[in-house]
């Protein structure tokens, strides 16, 4: 299958360790220049992109800083118009979880979850789609646990700002399509992406809970992220893709 992505430059947030770091190097290895983000991970993401760099040759450019402020996403776009140029595709991957009860937290600690999971989200499009639009190509592919389509009460708070964004990014789709830009949402279940804070007996406990008896790692979802960034995807907008090992399997 031709993914069409070589010379098209590729901004992936959250990019310098893990799930993110699995989907640069993986776009890199079909041709495509990264924009890496990171907010706090500086050592992992310098690593990241001298490897990317090292081992694929393709552009490659660090940009740093919090999505959930409209000043930082305004300051990356004029970096990266200054580095690679015009931005053909986006993955989200950028995110803020806390695993526990809604009771476990104080009021003060709501407003930073929901700016990172959902206004994280309003200011990258509405800071780079309007040049997407404009030049009528482009793919913005956000990424959520799958506890934004299912509930979690472990994660109550990121699951209820993502699902937000996944009814932001569904409208967004209607408005933008004419404009030839698709935009979609991949949503995850566990995966191991070298961070877990489980023993193996836990981990092996929740794999039972999976049809296909195993949680999740990078390299299943580097796929379907490579798709939805492909030419092969120019018919698709507006969708949720669980790649979640058949956890869940709502309609």
């Amino acid at each position: 299958m031709e993914l069409d992505l070589k010379g098209k430059n590729v901004l992936i947030t959250g990019g310098s360790k893990g799930i993110g770091r699995g989907i640069a190097l993986a776009a890199a290895g079909e041709g495509a220049n990264i924009a890496l983000h990171y907010l706090s991970s500086e050592e992992e993401a310098v690593h990241t992109a001298e490897q990317i760099n090292r081992v694929y040759g393709v552009n490659v450019q660090l940009v740093k800083g919090d999505l959930a402020n409209i000043e930082d996403v305004i300051r990356i776009k004029k970096e990266l118009d200054q580095g690679l140029g015009d931005i053909n595709g986006i993955v989200n991957n950028a995110g803020l979880g806390q695993m526990k009860s809604f009771f476990q937290y104080q009021p003060d600690e709501w407003k930073r979850e929901v700016d990172v999971c959902f206004y994280g989200v309003l200011n990258l499009v509405h800071t780079f789609m309007p040049q997407m639009m404009e030049k009528k190509q482009g793919k913005f592919i956000n990424i959520v646990g799958d506890s934004a389509r299912t509930g979690d009460k472990h994660f109550i708070l990121s699951a209820a700002a993502r699902s937000g964004a996944n009814g932001f990014i569904k409208s967004l789709a209607q408005d933008v399509g004419k404009n030839n830009v698709q935009c979609n949402t991949v949503a995850l279940g566990l995966v191991d992406s070298g961070s877990l804070q489980f023993n193996d007996a836990t981990l092996e406990k929740i794999a039972k809970q999976y049809p296909l008896k195993r949680i999740g790692k990078v390299d299943d979802v580097t796929g379907m992220i490579l798709f939805l960034l492909s030419n092969q995807a120019d018919w698709i907008t507006g969708q949720v893709f669980s790649v979640n090992g058949g956890h869940s399997m709502l309609g």
